[in-house]
């Protein structure tokens, strides 16, 4: 987990925890006036009892224990909610750095198609000027000076076509 992950559900924790500590008192009046039939401050206090185990006197943890128990829930359910938001969080950036990914990989793909069409279009030239090589060479007015330029040509396009296809290989 991530620092930053750790001190937002700690947050989420610690502020959810004084929060149900400030309304631990509503919470057993609600208590208190529900399930014993009381009604004002008695009603609080016994619902804050009844929450803590009971009364001091009687072995429980009295008023006190019942708000803390209330902050704790409240901060367990803080650290949770805080804890799940943070994690669908990160699940969305994980899910778009994957969309990224795949994306630069298509465009890899397609890079490398047009790079293969390239090579395929350089070999029909280079076919091309075999021919036309062989026709000059076969030709009655043959031009050294043309044979020449269509052997240096032929050898130029061929490194180039050389080259690309030890490029596309590696990657």
């Amino acid at each position: 987990m991530k620092l930053k992950t750790i001190l937002l559900v700690a947050g989420g924790a610690t502020l959810c925890a004084v929060t149900g500590g400030l309304a631990a008192p509503a919470i057993g009046a609600a208590v208190g006036s529900t399930f014993m039939g009381l009604s004002g401050a008695a009603a609080t206090s016994a619902g804050l009892a009844a929450l803590g185990g009971g009364s001091l006197a009687a072995g429980g943890a009295g008023m006190a224990g019942g708000t803390t128990l209330i902050s704790a829930v409240a901060g367990t359910v803080g650290a949770m909610g805080t804890a799940g938001a943070s994690a669908i969080a990160t699940g969305k950036k994980v899910e778009t750095d994957l969309k990224k990914a795949q994306n630069t990989v298509y465009e890899l793909q397609k890079s490398e198609i047009a790079k293969q069409t390239v090579i395929m279009e350089m070999q029909k030239q280079l076919n091309k000027l075999k021919h036309e090589l062989e026709m000059e060479k076969e030709s009655v007015n043959a031009s050294e000076e043309r044979i020449t330029v269509l052997e240096s040509q032929i050898q130029y396009i061929t490194q180039i076509i050389k080259d690309e296809r030890a490029k596309l290989n590696a990657s």
